[in-house]
């Protein structure tokens, strides 16, 4: 499928329903969100929210961990269509629904035009302070963690292969890598 998009709101539509998509088939039946928020619509916000509409992790599955996905985006214009850039995320994994609990491990993505002055490394890992109870035998040395720009893909491929969360299909690697791709020629667009 070729990411063509005539408005902002098209694109951003177009990134819910394949991000929903891949959610759907290989991790959870909760499904993101959008919310547009400046008066062009060139910006939104893609998350998963509850009935008042706050932000919140989900249960995924029989697993003990919760997935929190914020990203934020803004679609620019290319020619007669619109690409994607994304201008922050906050991947969370948790073991509860309140994006106020601290996260277990969290990737995080601040651009500049977000905090031009922000001291930190943009793409960024953080771990719980008591991480070595994730999970028994948990290692640091043993894990796989995406790091750099990290896409929603990376981390179900993390919940799965590292922390055990059982996908919903048998071939979540196909389906996922599938997903990969498609993600990384829309991304690349916008660039």
């Amino acid at each position: 499928m070729d990411f063509s998009a005539r408005t902002p709101l098209d694109a951003f539509r177009l990134l819910q329903t394949h991000c929903n998509r891949t959610l759907n088939k290989i991790l959870t039946d909760y499904r993101l969100l959008l919310t547009v928020r400046h008066a062009k619509q060139e910006r939104t916000v893609l998350s998963f929210f509850n009935k008042k509409g706050e932000h919140v992790a989900v249960p995924l599955g029989s697993s003990p961990w919760y997935l929190f996905l914020n990203q934020q985006l803004q679609a620019v214009p290319q020619g007669k269509d619109y690409a994607l850039k994304i201008l922050a995320y906050e991947y969370r994994i948790q073991r509860t629904s309140s994006r106020k609990d601290e996260a277990e491990v969290r990737f995080e993505y601040v651009s500049p035009e977000i905090d031009p002055g922000f001291p930190y490394s943009r793409h960024h890992i953080q771990f719980h302070q008591d991480y070595h109870e994730v999970r028994e035998g948990f290692s640091l040395q043993k894990l796989h963690i995406p790091t750099g720009g990290v896409m929603i893909e990376h981390v179900i491929r993390f919940l799965i292969a590292d922390l055990g969360v059982p996908p919903l299909i048998d071939n979540w690697d196909e389906e996922l890598r599938k997903s990969e791709e498609q993600s990384r020629q829309w991304m690349s667009a916008a660039q």
